[in-house]
């Protein structure tokens, strides 16, 4: 015996209408935030091909870390996940943290710091960037 009806099941409260109606909606957001970042990488690219301002500030942040490596840990870490979250290209995040943590702390200590930073950085991004979609 089938006790199957043809009636539609519903796995959440909203009627078919409503949903879709939020559908165009949720897709204008993502095309939007999807453009954005596009853009954005299109303009780092282009950056780094031109003028080189990123590279430029990423050298100043890395010597500023340097200077002041207590705070500069937690800071490079935070750096460290936006960079994660927009699609920075983090491999000279990467290297410079081991280059400066270990002139900061000296070779074992540095290199550890740095990649411990680097580690919580680039895994909370890729959470977060799982999160977001």
């Amino acid at each position: 015996t089938n006790t199957n009806t043809n009636k539609p099941q519903h796995t959440n409260d909203q009627t078919p209408q409503q949903q879709q109606q939020e559908q165009p909606q949720s897709s204008y957001k993502k095309a939007i935030i999807g453009f954005i970042l596009v853009a954005f990488i299109a303009f780092v690219i282009a950056d780094s091909l031109t003028n080189g301002y990123i590279g430029d500030g990423i050298g100043a942040f890395l010597e500023w870390i340097e200077q002041n490596p207590t705070a500069g840990f937690f800071v490079f870490m935070v750096v460290y996940f936006i960079a994660t979250v927009f699609f920075v290209p983090g491999s000279i995040l990467t290297l410079g943290a081991g280059f400066v943590f270990a002139n900061a702390f000296g070779l074992g200590v540095g290199v550890l710091l740095g990649t411990v930073s680097v580690f919580l950085g680039a895994g909370s991004g890729a959470i977060a960037s799982f999160l977001l979609g």
